[in-house]
């Protein structure tokens, strides 16, 4: 099978759920298929790619640029967010399709999967002849809805963007299961979300991240004394639900509860805010380490993950990490939600509010048994279920069927 891989940026960074994602689910594709990748870069910027990618595609292809002009005034009067960019550059719209179109003719494609709700009006015209399978990853609709309950009343224009910018996706999501062969996404309740917005479309499936084996080898049974007292949380700061989710554990969680129990709090990922920053430097009970290019080597001294999430959607790969790296986790209901397979008090301990999330890690540091018995329990479950390798080859199953 010769496929088309169709993304919207350049495969550029690890830290990226969405590089992650494509480039390890491509790699174990890249066994059975010939794979093929088109770049259409709707503005990222980046200095390198990721290495290693000649070894999963045959050819790699860059449509042209987004035009540095300004868009056309078309794009404020669309009610569909896939239009966005045949509105806003028609030009380039037009560039860009015949771009991919000389692709699939020069390389036999018979397959394509893209990548990115921007993608979709792209690829439409495509669908006739082409088997796509269309991966939303998230629900862009949902993650709005969870996000705007927790705006301010008084920030009406900031609210009112946000219901324009939900319907606008919520329309273009109704459309991918009547546009392509099979919509993906990464957790059921993205799923379910395209499948209620789309009128019951049934060609909608759930394939989860997964974590790669390396990682999963870090894990060492007899290794997981905690060296220190502490909990420890990473992501890219600067991603909306991450800051939201360190600011809500900084203020309700450990300010009155971890810091008066001596429980030091560890945060990873880069682009920190400036709070946090100036916190960090008050309190020596908050260790902030930037990005760190080999994270179980920090996260070994730890022996709990706290996933305090309330907003988005998706799956938190951080929380497979933990379970493949043992660290035994406390999470929100909504971090927890896309591990379908994950078993609360067996696996995981679920915690919502402040004072049962402090709780729950004050549990987990002092009764040793408890933790090493879930460390075990969510790492038999990830091996089971949660590695690229088994999550690919449901993809596969998938492209097979189409």
């Amino acid at each position: 099978m010769r496929i088309l891989v169709v993304t919207h940026k350049p495969l550029a960074s690890l830290s990226s759920g969405h590089d992650l994602r494509v480039l390890h689910l491509c790699r174990e594709l890249a066994k059975r298929h010939e794979l093929y990748l088109c770049t259409v870069n709707l503005g990222y910027k980046f200095n390198d790619g990721l290495v290693g990618l000649a070894d999963i595609f045959k050819k790699m292809n860059d449509a042209p640029n987004l035009p540095t002009h300004r868009p056309a005034l078309k794009r404020h009067f669309r009610r569909n967010d896939s239009n966005y960019y045949s509105l806003s550059y028609p030009h380039h719209f037009s560039m860009v399709t015949k771009a991919i179109a000389d692709v699939c003719e020069q390389n036999s494609i018979s397959h394509m999967i893209v990548f990115s709700l921007f993608l979709a009006g792209f690829v439409r015209p495509f669908s006739s002849d082409k088997k796509i399978l269309f991966d939303l990853i998230d629900s862009e609709a949902l993650t709005l809805t969870r996000q705007i309950q927790f705006f301010p009343p008084w920030q009406l224009k900031t609210r009112l963007k946000a219901h324009l910018m939900r319907a606008r996706c919520a329309k273009a999501e109704a459309c991918l299961p009547h546009w392509f062969n099979h919509v993906t996404t990464v957790n059921d309740a993205d799923s379910d979300t395209v499948y209620r917005l789309s009128g019951r479309s049934t060609n909608i499936s759930t394939i989860p991240n997964g974590v790669s084996t390396d990682l999963a080898e870090t894990f060492d049974a007899n290794g997981r004394v905690a060296k220190r007292r502490g909990v420890a949380f990473w992501g890219n700061l600067s991603f909306k639900p991450n800051s939201d989710a360190v600011r809500f554990f900084y203020e309700n969680v450990y300010r009155p509860y971890l810091a008066p129990a001596g429980i030091e709090w560890c945060v990873v990922g880069r682009d920190a805010e400036r709070w946090l920053l100036e916190e960090a430097k008050r309190d020596h009970g908050i260790r902030l380490t930037g990005f760190v290019d080999n994270i179980s080597s920090v996260l070994a001294e730890y022996p709990i993950m706290v996933n305090p999430m309330r907003i988005g959607s998706g799956l938190k790969n951080k929380v497979l990490e933990a379970f493949a790296m043992g660290l035994a986790v406390v999470s929100t209901g909504l971090g927890i939600e896309a591990l379908s397979m994950a078993r609360e008090g067996i696996d995981y301990i679920r915690a919502d509010e402040p004072e049962k999330i402090a709780f729950a890690i004050k549990l987990l540091i002092e009764d040793e048994c408890l933790r090493l018995s879930m460390i075990k329990s969510a790492r038999k479950v990830v091996l089971e279920h949660y590695t690229w390798n088994k999550v690919a080859r449901d993809l596969d199953a998938l492209l097979c069927s189409l």
